[in-house]
């Protein structure tokens, strides 16, 4: 994870440096998260333009003290918990000194976006803006049905490519009037949430993540951000 700050002059610290977060500093990005005391080694200075940057890799003691809430977001965001960098005015010598590392009083999760993809995939599977979004398993495949279940106002447009054979498939417009409950057919990770359309003429079964729907209609919005789900996080 990395902070830059301007900072003029010659570098105070240099790589090897055993470093330390003075009292009081908070994490940029996450401001109700305290960096007061969290400790480690310099594996890089970065000057450009009058900034000067320490990245550091925390040392044993901080990785054990960090707040689970801290991981998640690390995760969540694509960052490497292990390493932090700060403008070097944020930091000072680690003598070795035991000094307490600051722990969050207050954490503040923002609340969940109807406009953010990932916050609505989150919604269906009852996580909050801190988590990051899960691998598809079993488990959260359920979860996602009675969401959807729940959800979805059936009937509604799509578009399916059937299966004819070994190797054709017939592209097929179709109207999605439900979803096979778990106990009627195999919810998995290849195939995950069945739909189905039923009507006098014929019934046809297929994987949700495989129609194209078509509108903008909440349920086409929430079958769509299932397709995203399962197709980005098997």
């Amino acid at each position: 994870m990395s902070h830059t700050k301007k900072k003029s002059g010659s570098p105070r610290f240099k790589v090897g440096d055993k470093v330390r977060v003075k009292p009081g500093v908070s994490d940029p990005d996450f401001p109700d998260m305290p960096l007061g005391g969290w400790s480690g080694t310099v594996t890089e200075i970065i000057e450009h333009e009058g900034q000067i940057n320490c990245v550091f890799k925390l040392d044993d003691r901080t990785l054990k003290s960090l707040h689970p809430i801290y991981r998640k977001r690390c995760e969540r965001d694509g960052l490497d918990f292990e390493t932090m960098g700060l403008g070097e005015e944020d930091l000072e010598i680690d003598d070795g000194t035991q000094f307490v590392i600051e722990q969050p009083t207050l954490i503040k999760t923002p609340p969940l976006s109807e406009k953010d993809q990932d916050d609505r995939v989150r919604k269906a599977l009852g996580l909050t803006h801190d988590d990051p979004l899960p691998e598809v398993n079993y488990e959260n495949l359920l979860t996602y049905h009675r969401y959807l279940s729940k959800n979805l106002v059936f009937p509604f447009k799509a578009r399916y490519e059937k299966p004819v054979g070994w190797s054709k498939r017939v592209e097929m417009p179709l109207t999605v009037t439900d979803l096979l409950r778990p106990e009627d057919c195999m919810i998995d990770e290849q195939y995950g949430i069945i739909g189905t359309r039923r009507d006098p003429e014929e019934e046809v079964n297929f994987p949700l993540a495989e129609i194209e729907v078509k509108g903008s209609s909440p349920s086409c919005r929430m079958v769509s951000d299932y397709c995203f789900w399962f197709h980005n996080w098997r």
